[in-house]
């Protein structure tokens, strides 16, 4: 039997010990509005997870804990192009990562995909009965309880982080020696970033780490008194970040609006208010289809400019000019990983950042004349 509604009638945790005491077999679709996810039951166990979030993607996840570097990521993705082979065994093949580490990071993973849903405000669910998972994936095998009690307590645990980083555009501010973690090499990588001067969301982007795990490692050194968080005026205020969300919020003036930025060639703006209509009505086909209509206009706008994948990036100003730029942490990201060799497609690839948003980046990196297309 199949099931659909919203999170805010029926919540995540007894959704999951229904699927669970049911021994329901089947696939758990869940969307945001802005991510979805996966969760994949075989008598009422999860075997398996996906998400369109890229810093779920197994790549970014390994290079999150330390157990690849991008080079790594990089190779391993030319190879899949190749030969269509999985990612995990590709680098299994190549030496990067053993097959128990894989093991153990692909159950990780699932787990830390499924403990995020926890902290969604809103999302709309449909399980699909009978649905099995593809015989090519690697299975794992968890117990829904544990997950549903882990992912309660972390749901509490980032309300907690949250009265001390409030936005990801605060700063740590190190105040002691930190204390870092044994045998975690991504946590290290993690601390390591912090200079007084990366924001946040800048240490997340340089490491592909998720937005909790990088708070929750620095919320842990806030209470040891080592850290302190720098907290921008404009939050300490209550306020919103002023450049966030549109002003109109029917779904019709949404999508209307970002028509009118179409022509107006403000192409962020106008995915911005495609998001924002999509959101307000996830299940909505007729929505789905103007939404995925505008951002197909996007991209081919952005063809039109010059931003194709196989364009190769070259930078056309110095190190030094760049850490003196106004730019933003994901602009910043991408500008350090030009080396006047990889393509579009290769710095997206090894990015944790939407392929649409990233080509969005580089027609404003284009348009400001820090970067020129070869």
């Amino acid at each position: 039997m199949s099931i659909a509604g919203n999170l805010n009638t029926m919540q995540l945790s007894e959704l999951l010990q229904w699927l669970s005491h049911g021994l329901k077999t089947g696939c758990l679709d869940l969307n945001s509005g802005k991510i979805e996810k996966k969760i994949f039951f075989s008598a009422g166990r999860v075997v398996s997870t996906s998400s369109t979030d890229p810093k779920e993607y197994l790549g970014h996840f390994l290079v999150s804990h330390g157990l690849i570097t991008e080079m790594e990521l990089s190779k391993a993705i030319e190879m899949q192009e190749s030969n269509n082979y999985l990612l995990g065994k590709i680098l299994v093949t190549i030496g990067a990562v053993s097959e128990p580490d894989l093991q153990r990071v692909l159950r990780l993973k699932a787990e830390e995909s499924i403990y995020d849903i926890f902290s969604w405000q809103e999302a709309e669910f449909r399980f699909r009965d009978g649905e099995k998972l593809r015989e090519d994936l690697i299975p794992i095998d968890m117990d829904v309880a544990a997950l549903v009690f882990e992912g309660a307590r972390r749901a509490d645990e980032w309300l907690e982080v949250r009265k001390y980083i409030p936005t990801l555009q605060a700063i740590p501010v190190s105040v002691g020696e930190l204390s870092v973690p044994e045998f975690d090499p991504g946590a290290l990588q993690i601390l390591s970033l912090i200079n007084d001067d990366l924001t946040v969301e800048e240490i997340c982007l340089q490491t592909h780490s998720s937005e909790f795990r990088v708070c929750k490692l620095l919320f842990d050194q806030v209470r040891e008194g080592k850290l302190k968080i720098i907290v921008p005026r404009w939050a300490n205020q209550g306020k919103e970040e002023p450049k966030n969300a549109p002003s109109n919020f029917g779904v019709e003036a949404l999508l209307h609006t970002a028509a009118a930025h179409l022509v107006e060639k403000s192409y962020e703006l106008a995915l911005r208010h495609l998001r924002a209509a999509r959101s307000l009505e996830p299940d909505d086909k007729q929505v789905a289809a103007a939404v995925e209509r505008g951002e197909d206009k996007i991209r081919q706008a952005l063809a039109e400019a010059g931003i194709v994948t196989s364009s190769t990036p070259q930078l056309k100003v110095n190190l030094q000019e760049l850490t003196a730029l106004d730019i933003t942490p994901q602009q910043g990201f991408i500008l350090t990983r030009i080396n006047g060799t990889y393509d579009l497609d290769s710095i997206l690839k090894i990015s944790p950042i939407q392929q649409l948003d990233g080509l969005l980046i580089f027609y404003r990196l284009l348009s400001a004349g820090y970067i020129r297309l070869a």
